[in-house]
């Protein structure tokens, strides 16, 4: 039996398995019921923390709601419409803790949609407006 690709909170396109749905399985660990916000950072790419271009969507669940960060580089920005006013708590995997910026928040369908963007051009999604984030720390 293999791993759930969801147990791994960092996520590689190029090292997927074949015939692997990521979006078929965030959905259905979502529509179980998540006691905790999850969250993943996908790549095209394995991810090179020294990399000062490569892009990076970090997309969440928590039920009804979910959570987009898109960064480049030195860059982070967030969905126009999201919903919080303050940092969120997300845990990659479900395990560890990560930060959501103001404006992270966004409701479940947009988080799918987005997803879905992504895994197929690999660029970032055109259905969400996006705006800076705010710094982590000010």
């Amino acid at each position: 039996m293999t791993t759930p690709i969801t147990h791994n909170g960092y996520i590689a396109m190029d090292a997927m398995r074949p015939g692997e749905d990521l979006l078929a399985e965030v959905r259905d660990l979502n529509t179980a019921g998540v006691r905790i916000p999850w969250a993943w950072t996908l790549t095209e790419t394995v991810l090179d923390p020294y990399s000062r271009d490569q892009a990076a969507l970090t997309f969440g669940i928590n039920n009804d709601r979910g959570a987009l960060t898109w960064e480049q580089g030195e860059h982070a920005f967030v969905p126009t419409t999201g919903s919080n006013t303050e940092w969120l708590t997300y845990h990659f995997a479900g395990m560890e803790e990560t930060g959501i910026p103001p404006h992270g928040e966004v409701p479940i369908d947009t988080v799918y949609t987005a997803l879905g963007e992504f895994l197929r051009t690999r660029v970032r999604p055109t259905c969400v407006e996006w705006q800076e984030a705010a710094p982590e720390f000010e």
